[in-house]
């Protein structure tokens, strides 16, 4: 293991006591480094890509007002992009690990984004579409029910896989508890981030199940079974704070 600090850095008492703390758990990757640097330079990259990947530039009002309907399918993907780079830098903040199998899982996580940049957007317009009776703007044209679905299959494996990816990352960062020093607080907030995880990934073979088994209209089941995880997510974190109450 290495840190970014200093590779093979043993944490002591005296090193933990001066770091800040945030939500409970002491930062002790705080220092930039390349692969740092690299996935932020990434994400951003992948963001321009999301905006410039419709690149037609309004000319008259008419054109504008199309551009505004698009909104939407934007903001949605912008957060879940920021919500995996969120992740990834919480994650980098807290532990500051640097060894071969987390350097693999970031560029991982790159790669997933990268791909699935265009048809992150594409699903989202085509949703605010169909919820909107085609108020919003959408280029998505599906000609029939199964292609909806293997529409929701492409994109819940990559959701999953990123969910996987994520799982594994805060899972190294335990298996590396004594090297890091990580008290019980910090524990339980690593054991939370991998079970949170964990139900995404459980959502995304749930969608991806849908997708290859629900035929005709009920197939939209595949992308809408992802809002239960604003019931879901929340519900497992106070389940577990009980618990350790």
């Amino acid at each position: 293991m290495s840190t970014h600090a200093t590779a093979f850095k043993q944490w002591t008492e005296s090193d933990l006591e001066r770091l800040p703390v945030e939500r409970d758990v002491r930062l002790r990757g705080l220092e930039v480094t390349r692969l740092d640097t690299f996935i932020d330079a990434a994400f951003a990259f992948v963001l321009t890509l999301l905006v410039i990947s419709f690149d037609q530039i309004p000319s008259n009002f008419d054109e504008m007002l199309v551009a505004i309907k698009r909104i939407p399918g934007f903001f949605a993907s912008f957060c879940l992009l920021m919500m995996f780079w969120l992740s990834h830098r919480q994650w980098s903040r807290r532990y500051g690990l640097e060894s071969n199998r987390t350097v693999f899982l970031s560029l991982a996580v790159i790669f997933m984004v990268l791909v699935y940049v265009y048809p992150l957007r594409m699903m989202f317009e085509a949703m605010f579409a169909s919820i909107s009776n085609g108020y919003f703007t959408s280029d998505l044209q599906l000609k029939n029910t199964s292609e909806v679905g293997g529409m929701f299959l492409f994109y819940s494996i990559g959701f999953g896989v990123m969910a996987l990816l994520n799982c594994d990352l805060y899972r190294n960062a335990l298996i590396n508890k004594d090297a890091l020093s990580l008290n019980q607080d910090e524990i339980f907030a690593t054991k939370l981030d991998i079970t949170n995880w964990f139900i995404v990934a459980i959502f995304s073979l749930v969608s991806i199940t849908i997708a290859l088994t629900v035929r005709g209209g009920l197939v939209a089941l595949a992308g809408y079974v992802y809002f239960l995880l604003f019931v879901a997510l929340p519900l497992a974190s106070w389940i577990q704070l009980t618990r350790r109450k």
